[in-house]
């Protein structure tokens, strides 16, 4: 696991915005009472309709039917009370009381059905019908929103008149008097969908509104209001609700799955394995997942952290998780609020973390799977740091995900996290696909594209009869170029009407590599006049050296190409049938900059052209190289280490300070560890000089590399050394024998490499001596002084006296104890 390091503590920025007051400025809007219409069972054949077109049943596949509780998010919404029960959406509701139909939230990532994700075609869909019981006569209203921030100042609104008892209302959204901003709906861009079932009479009483239908639908038949059913006279059947089912999200590679071979599904402990946390009192896992509460010191900033190894985020962009939590939902600043989860990671190039937006997580019965596409647009908080560099095109290289941001000890449990590739096949795949409102007869036609949805497809099936359940067609490559297809899936009903639905994401169909080139890109570096890149190349259906082109993955831009005709005698012993000349290696001119390096080998004959690897390299003229060791010698201070230009080959200059004292010097040493790991750049770029220092103390002494263009001058590194004038040294040893004793041990003067004296004491009476006889550790440890600097020398010592050693100054300064013995 990647250790890291300590987090800022953040809250969430997400605001409520203050309801729109509607009391005081409703308008009556265009209203056409109608009966509840009764099925009529004993009729056994009765006209059939087709069911006109419905916001709900063509985005979701599901109408607000309120069979389900994902027909509405009783989590988003100012009620009494709210459910869904007895297939109706059940309300206890003040007047102004309201609920979200369709919701998306400033400062938070969009997913599922957020209307930043799923947008409502205001063109299309220009009228709103609903059935719905209340008690009272008064007025109710129907706003929408065009900003996330659900602000007053992008609200518009219609009000319709309220009728005692179930009635069916049927409500314009275009051509009629409008409220508060007066934003016409027709070609607004809508974020939001606020339902306000009872505005008036103004009692404060509670009143209980129930729902047994709304439909968000397009004009034009004669019974277009109303949603699938039998009535008196006449059946509606429902249009067909396409699902594309594969290819999808989740059927691409699992990042942990590819990197430690198995999920990170939290059901059971073994699946945990190497996460870690922090803020977290794990309680367990079980079918619910990894169970935590949330704890201090950063108790409203509970971390889980997954272990990965460096991965390709382009590849690696689907996320999805499962979070449920105890209690209800809010985003207030206090105990029982900040329901939201978010994700956050570290990408090579900076140390700056990379923070998502808000992950809204709902309770209850609104708690889903989470999915996330990365890629889709910048998935940044506005509060995350700079660089911003996001997550498309990024290697990540840390990851963190914090599931629940409650300042309080909430519990809450994270059944799974999911990073996943999109979905890969050779040659061929299975397209599947359901119909939620399946009808007998119904037909489907199949049709796979490379464009954005919307585009012209190539259809692959058509006329297939759909059955009740999955269907799934085959989707071969059958000569079409290799590359990502959509699928998009068109279903037609027996009666009339069609509706179309397209896949959640792309398949990367590729060929049978077998007649493709082979090779690796195996270095892609810094080198004088732009950036290195080597490696090996082979198409099995010649002989001939073949082509390789380079192509930048950031830009899509054409960087240059070569040929594979380079002796590579280790590809010929290990690749069956590989000639003898498959290396490559050229210099690619390439301006400052950041690349991704892509090699594609170019194909003969059968097979296509293969992609080598592609190899991130900064092109950047900053001076780079490291400052080794700073060791006291004679009269100062002696620097070593390494320094290179990235735009030549030659030496460049170094400058050394110690304290204020510097020495120019040039990096030109043969440096063979440099020359093995640069070998465009040689190995003649070490430098080791001597700076002048003296003082009685530490000094900071600092290297510096010089950019030969004269733009920046990085430093290298900063080091502190004890330049004092003092002596130092070890008394090692004291051993008797007789009424004598040998003293042994070593000395040196830093300010120079010849011996000095070192004084033996014992009691008043002392022995000088030289500390010259040769050490060779010492010379190992001090290569400027030599080795000459031990003394040994015997002394007349009673039993039970002490012997002292003294090493002396050179230049009279003070001398320094080297230590005492009782002998």
């Amino acid at each position: 696991m990647h250790q890291a390091p300590a987090f800022r503590t953040r809250r969430s920025r997400l605001v409520r915005a203050v309801p729109v007051g509607v009391v005081a400025s409703l308008v009556v809007a265009f209203f056409v009472p109608a009966a509840s219409p009764a099925a009529d069972a004993a009729r056994a054949a009765v006209p059939v309709e087709v069911e006109s077109p419905d916001f709900a049943s063509e985005a979701y596949a599901d109408p607000w039917d309120f069979s389900n509780a994902e027909d509405q998010n009783t989590d988003e919404a100012r009620t009494q009370g709210i459910s869904i029960s007895g297939g109706r959406l059940q309300l206890d509701l003040k007047p102004g009381d309201f609920y979200h139909p369709v919701i998306s939230t400033a400062g938070s990532l969009p997913y599922g059905r957020d209307a930043a994700s799923i947008k409502v075609d205001t063109r299309r869909y220009t009228k709103l019908s609903f059935k719905m019981d209340q008690p009272t006569r008064g007025t109710g209203a129907f706003y929408w929103f065009t900003c996330r921030e659900q602000l007053n100042s992008c609200a518009t609104g219609v009000s319709f008149p309220l009728v005692p008892g179930d009635q069916t209302y049927d409500v314009a959204l275009e051509g009629v008097p409008l409220m508060s901003a007066k934003i016409p709906w027709r070609g607004s861009n809508i974020f939001g969908l606020r339902m306000l079932p009872l505005v008036s009479p103004s009692s404060q009483a509670t009143t209980h509104v129930s729902l047994d239908w709304m439909r968000l639908y397009a004009p034009g038949a004669a019974h277009a209001s109303l949603p699938p059913g039998d009535y008196s006279g006449y059946r509606i059947e429902a249009l067909p609700r396409p699902v594309v089912e594969s290819p999808g999200p989740d059927d691409g590679l699992d990042l942990a799955t590819a990197q430690r071979g198995r999920p990170w599904d939290l059901t059971n402990e073994a699946n945990a394995g190497g996460i870690g946390s922090r803020n977290v009192l794990v309680r367990g896992y079980g079918p619910q997942g990894l169970t935590a509460t949330n704890t201090g010191p950063g108790r409203n900033d509970p971390e889980v952290l997954f272990p990965v190894a460096p991965f390709d985020a382009n590849r690696f962009h689907n996320l999805s998780f499962e979070l449920t939590y105890d209690g209800g939902y809010s985003l207030e600043d206090r105990d029982g609020g900040g329901k939201m989860a978010r994700l956050i990671w570290l990408v090579n190039g900076t140390d700056t973390w990379q923070e998502s937006d808000d992950l809204l997580t709902y309770s209850g019965p609104n708690a889903r799977k989470i999915a996330v596409d990365l890629t889709a647009g910048s998935p940044l908080d506005a509060d995350s740091g700079a660089p911003r560099l996001g997550w498309a095109g990024q290697t990540v290289r840390f990851l963190r995900f914090d599931p629940n941001e409650d300042r309080g000890a909430n519990t809450w449990h994270l059944k799974n996290l999911h990073l996943r590739a999109d979905p890969t096949a050779v040659e061929s795949t299975t397209v599947t696909f359901r119909d939620t409102a399946w009808m007998p007869g119904t037909t489907a036609d199949v049709k796979v594209g490379r464009g954005a949805p919307g585009t012209p497809y190539e259809t692959i099936a058509s006329g297939v009869s759909v059955s009740q359940g999955l269907n799934s067609v085959p989707f071969d490559l059958a000569g079409r170029d290799a590359g990502a297809y959509r699928v998009e899936v068109v279903l037609h009903h027996p009666a009339g009407g069609s509706a179309l639905a397209f896949s959640r994401s792309a398949v990367t169909m590729t060929t049978d590599s077998a007649r493709s080139p082979r090779g690796a890109l195996d270095v892609a570096a810094r080198a004088p006049g732009g950036a290195v890149v080597d490696g090996w190349v082979t198409d099995p259906d010649t002989s001939a050296p073949t082509e390789v082109r380079f192509y930048d993955n950031r830009s899509g831009r054409y960087l240059g190409n070569t040929l594979g005709d380079r002796s590579r005698p280790d590809v010929q012993r290990n690749v069956p049938g590989a000639p003898a000349a498959t290396g490559f290696r050229t210099t690619l001119a390439l301006g400052a900059g950041q690349y991704d390096v892509c090699a594609y080998g170019i194909n003969t004959g059968r097979g296509v052209n293969a992609l080598l690897g592609c190899r991130s390299v900064t092109v950047d003229g900053t001076p780079v190289g490291a400052f080794d060791t700073a060791d006291r010698v004679p009269g100062g201070v002696r620097a070593t280490g390494w320094a290179l230009d990235p735009d030549t080959a030659s030496s460049i200059p170094v400058h050394v300070y110690a304290g204020a004292t510097g020495r120019a010097t040039t990096a030109s040493v043969d440096r063979s560890d440099i020359a093995r790991t640069r070998p465009e750049y040689g190995g003649q770029h070490g430098f080791s000089v001597d700076v002048p220092a003296t003082g009685s103390g530490p000094v900071s002494v600092c290297a510096y590399a010089l950019d030969d263009a004269g733009k920046v001058n990085p430093q290298l590194g900063c080091r502190s050394v004890d330049v004092s004038g003092r002596p130092i040294g070890a008394f090692d040893a004291a051993v008797r024998s007789g009424d004598r004793v040998t003293a042994s041990g070593w000395a040196i003067d830093p300010d120079v490499a010849a011996p000095v004296e070192v004084h033996l004491y014992v009691g008043q009476r002392g022995t000088a001596v030289s500390a010259s006889v040769p050490r060779s550790d010492i010379a190992r440890l001090r290569p400027a002084y030599g080795g000459a600097h031990g003394f040994s020398s015997s002394v007349v010592a009673p039993p039970g006296s002490t012997v002292c050693a003294y090493a002396i100054d050179s230049a009279g300064g003070e001398n320094a104890l080297l230590g005492c013995k009782a002998v």
